[in-house]
């Protein structure tokens, strides 16, 4: 019961401090005078989550990883006992125990340009925390094969925190009319992006595929505004089946924080202190 109490308060600790990171420390110009020495190293702040969808199925989808390095945090009013990070997700914030481990990864799977906040706890209960934004993007790769009526393409914009929209969604779509031999013809095409109120934002030129060919477009959307967008392909006929190849990167403004990548070994504050 007493050990679940103070998790709860922990808890309870690191939402506040979370809601207050970087009060301490990071982009702050207040310089922190507390007992914790706070050294946390990190190699990536931004990344894109790939997704897979073939025939209107996803078949793959693989998330953005985070590692964060505390082991050279130390108090000198104690022991540090916990390391936290709060993604900015609306996910509960990651609380590991100093003595069993100094590292905390989380993998993110929706995009945004996240407020996320590392901290440190030491056994008299002095904390401290900064600030890191993780910018986090999406690239969905989308195909269908042998289809006379291509299926209309979903692109959710809406990033997964209180922050700004993405800054442009980028399209590159290839159709292929299939060869064939016997009773080939060709094919118009046209594509159609529509934002999330349903409105028509911008149409393609019709462009006309012979047999055995393809044709591709490509553009790239900055007027943005929240919801589900969607990206339709037209065709004149019905009688041609068309392969569909496409990307869509839904891509935000590179406001990331710097990396704090793990020095060299004649770098780590320990080797540093030995040679003072």
């Amino acid at each position: 019961m007493r050990q679940q109490m103070l998790a709860s308060v922990l808890l309870g600790i690191v939402v506040l401090s979370a809601s207050l990171s970087g009060c301490l420390g990071g982009d702050e110009d207040e310089e922190y005078d507390g007992p914790i020495d706070f050294i946390v190293y990190y190699e990536t702040t931004s990344g894109t989550i790939t997704e897979s969808i073939q025939n209107n199925q996803q078949v793959s989808e693989e998330g953005v990883d985070v590692v964060f390095d505390f082991s050279y945090t130390k108090s000198s009013a104690g022991s540090i006992s916990t390391f936290w990070f709060d993604a900015g997700d609306g996910s509960t914030p990651v609380m590991v125990n100093a003595e069993e481990t100094g590292e905390i990864s989380y993998t993110y799977l929706t995009h945004g340009i996240f407020a996320a906040g590392i901290g440190a706890i030491d056994d008299q209960e002095n904390e401290y925390s900064e600030n890191v934004t993780i910018r986090i993007e999406k690239q969905i790769t989308w195909s269908e094969s042998s289809t006379t009526s291509p299926r209309t393409m979903n692109i959710d914009v809406t990033p997964d925190c209180e922050c700004p929209l993405p800054e442009q969604i980028k399209i590159d779509s290839t159709v292929t009319n299939g060869e064939n031999l016997a009773f080939g013809s060709p094919v118009t095409v046209t594509w159609y992006l529509n934002n999330s109120a349903g409105e028509a934002v911008v149409e393609s030129p019709p462009e006309q595929i012979a047999d055995g060919q393809n044709a591709n477009w490509k553009h790239n959307e900055f007027a943005i505004i929240t919801g589900v967008w969607t990206l339709e392909i037209g065709l004149n006929q019905e009688q041609e089946n068309v392969d569909v190849s496409q990307t869509i990167i839904i891509a935000y403004a590179a406001d990331e924080s710097t990396t704090n990548p793990f020095p060299t070994e004649e770098q780590t504050p320990e080797n540093e202190e030995d040679e003072d």
